[in-house]
This record gives C-alpha cells, sequence and structure tokens, in this order.
C-alpha cells in the first residue's frame, strides 16, 4: 500500500527515479526495523541497496529486492527526486530534481494499522516504566534514567526513543534538562519514550514531592489545560487553534509556556504534524501526536504533562495511560 501510494505519487509527478537516503523514511518503507546503512531507490519498482556485510541479512529478513551497494555515482545517475535532507556533497550527483520530503511527511502522518499496534506497544512499554518511577520517586536523577531505559528495553524496547529527562528542583524550569549525578527532590519532571520495531512513544510526567501551594497551583493550571484539549480533539480541528486555546486558559501564565502544545509521533518521536501556533494544520483521523502544555518558571520550577494520542473522527484514543 505505502509502496503503491508512493509509485502513483512518481507517476502524476513526473518522476523516473528516486533515491532515499534517510533511514526512517526507508524503513517506512520496508515496514521493518533496519538500522544498518541502506539507500532505498524507487523506479518502477523499489531496490535496497546495502553494504556488503548487511547483504546477507538483509536478503533473508527484508521483503523487498536487495543489492550490494558500490557507489554513490550508480546510486544517482538518472535521479530526478530527493529528500530535502539530503547531504549537500550529493548534489555533485544530480541536476534537476525534485523534492519529495513533503509527500513522505503526508504519507507518514497517516498511521496504518500495523503503525498504530507498533506505537501503542512503544507507549505500553514507556507507561510501564513511567509506573515504576510514580511508584518509586526517591533517589539519584541519573540511576534512575538508567532504570528507567533498562526496563523499557527489558520489555521490548530497541532502545529508548530519545535521552530521557529524569530532572527534580530548579532544573525542571528548563524544558530539556539531563539527569545529574543528584538527588531527586521537591519536584520531579520525567520524559521518556520507548522504540518499538522502530517506532516511538512519548509520555511526561511531573511528580509533586513536596506538596507546597506553588506546585500544586501550577500541575492543576496544567493538567485543566491538557483536559480542555481533550474536550476539542478530534479530526478536522486546527493544531494551531488547540496551541492557542491553551495559551489564552494560561492567561498571566501564558508567558512561561515556552514551547509549542505537541508535535506528531511515529517512526521518529518529533514528526509532522507541529502543534503549534505557528503553523495551522488540520487533523485527520490516524494521526498521533502528542499534547504536552507546560509551564516553566525561570530558577524555581517547571511542570509538563505530556500524553501521546490516536485521532479519530469523532474524538481520539489516548494510548498513553499511567496515571499519577
Amino acid at each position: 500500500m505505502k509502496i503503491n501510494d508512493f509509485l502513483r505519487y512518481m507517476e502524476c509527478e513526473g518522476l523516473k527515479k528516486v533515491v532515499l537516503t534517510k533511514r526512517e523514511n526507508i524503513n517506512y518503507f520496508l515496514g521493518k526495523y533496519f538500522p544498518f546503512f541502506s539507500v532505498l531507490v524507487f523506479e518502477e519498482k523499489p531496490i535496497l541497496y546495502v553494504g556488503e556485510l548487511d547483504l546477507e541479512y538483509a536478503k533473508d529478513n527484508l521483503n523487498i529486492e536487495v543489492r550490494k551497494f558500490t557507489g554513490w555515482k550508480e546510486i544517482f545517475e538518472g535521479c530526478d527526486g530527493v529528500e530535502s535532507e539530503l547531504k549537500i556533497e550529493f548534489l555533485k550527483y544530480l541536476d534537476n530534481y525534485k523534492i519529495v520530503s513533503e509527500k513522505l511527511r503526508e504519507l507518514r502522518a497517516i498511521k496504518e494499522k500495523e503503525e498504530i499496534e507498533k506505537i501503542k506497544k512503544a507507549a505500553k512499554i514507556s507507561d510501564k516504566a513511567m509506573k515504576y518511577i510514580i511508584e518509586n520517586p526517591e533517589g539519584n536523577e541519573r540511576e534512575k534514567a538508567i532504570e528507567l531505559e533498562y526496563l523499557m528495553r527489558k520489555e521490548g524496547a530497541i532502545k529508548a526513543a530519545f535521552d530521557s529527562i529524569v530532572v527534580s528542583g530548579r532544573k525542571t524550569s528548563y524544558p530539556h534538562a539531563l539527569p545529574e549525578d543528584r538527588e531527586i527532590k521537591d519536584i520531579l519532571l520525567v520524559d521518556i519514550g520507548a522504540c518499538y520495531e522502530g517506532y516511538c512513544s512519548d509520555i511526561t510526567r511531573t511528580l509533586l514531592l513536596n506538596e507546597r501551594g506553588e506546585f500544586r497551583e501550577i500541575y492543576n493550571l496544567v493538567k485543566e489545560a491538557k483536559e480542555l484539549v481533550e474536550d476539542y480533539l478530534r479530526e478536522g480541528v486546527s493544531t494551531k487553534f488547540l496551541d492557542l486555546k491553551v495559551r489564552e486558559y494560561f492567561k498571566e501564565y501564558e508567558k512561561y509556556f515556552i514551547h509549542s502544545l505537541g508535535h506528531g509521533v511515529g517512526l521518529e518521536v518529533h514528526e509532522f504534524p507541529t502543534v503549534s501556533k505557528k503553523e495551522e494544520i488540520i487533523l485527520k483521523e490516524n494521526m498521533v501526536i502528542t499534547i504536552e502544555p507546560g509551564i516553566y518558571i525561570k530558577d524555581k520550577f517547571g511542570v509538563r504533562l505530556e500524553d501521546l494520542y490516536l485521532i479519530k473522527k469523532d474524538g481520539f484514543e489516548k494510548l498513553s495511560k499511567v496515571t499519577l
């Protein structure tokens, strides 16, 4: 289905040969996680080129024609379609060409049944790890991050979807901070994801270890904002509308909401569509996105809550299910 859709696109655009080098785009068409060097070439049919060391493995494990990679000149000969991510060093092989990334982005945004099942499995794995830290929040940031990634691998993840964020105290005021060799205190922000057969999950919870009033007030505001978004979340809704709705709800705290409301998730943990005030995208059935409102008060603390959602015609399915 994916391959046929892309071949039809090439025919409509008058493209004779498209070369894909980005791993996530290649794995999308393979329907399987293949982490080794490869190049996917579409002409009348797709052909995967791999290094000699991986040739037999690829032939045995992938349902596609596989050939040995012998050099870039052969790969790009006659090529008239490439990704925007193509390395600049390869442009010397090209003359007239079309960027096909927008079509790839469009195809990957609408998940097929098998893709959804893999994302659900990834979400289930990260849920289990998150449940563990909710029940065992004390200890050392760095050690907890290691434990969480071990738990996800143990449950079937190929790897963590990204560098796990396990931070506490004033470090929670930074949206992206890395765990350090220090004891957890006051407030704990945990942002983790699993990669299952190439597909990602993404979940964030903020734990209030010290029930100071200012912590609870901000936590409740963020929680209510996410619940507000859920009231509108369905096919046909504008991502810009959702983002602006949260900013309006935050009122005087809006200046502390310093990132977009969410993003698409699939073969990459951040992919199309963005859920932002900067771009108006209409949600479609079977898109998978995060909603992650956050408030970050510099040098004091931050609160972020993030869940993973499968968009449906009349609503959504929440894929991350662990509760505090």
